[in-house]
């Protein structure tokens, strides 16, 4: 169905926007649980479509990017140091306090 089509687009954008948006190469704690929060509703929309819709490639790829999503998130709530390419503010001055 073609509404299904521009739901499952229309949720994979918002998906890009949020993870680049606030799970970038900086974050932060409350940008992680915003981030988390509207995830949420992304997940419900793309749940309802796949019980709902014809199973396709695409709905497929999204449901496994909304999964990627939530553990990179939970991860990155649940690491206490910023380390490799990912830095987290709320944890920045006790580290550079200890490289000082």
């Amino acid at each position: 169905m073609l509404s299904d089509y521009f739901r499952i687009k229309n949720s994979l954008k918002e998906l890009q926007v949020l993870m680049r948006g606030y799970v970038g190469i900086v974050r932060s704690n409350t940008r992680l649980k915003i981030t988390k929060a509207k995830l949420d509703i992304i997940y419900n929309e793309v749940e309802k479509l796949y019980k709902t819709s014809k199973i396709t490639t695409t709905l497929c790829e999204l449901r496994n990017m909304v999964t990627i999503a939530y553990l990179i998130i939970n991860q990155s709530l649940e690491r206490k140091e910023s380390k490799g390419g990912y830095f987290n503010t709320d944890n920045s001055t006790k580290q550079v306090c200890e490289l000082v």
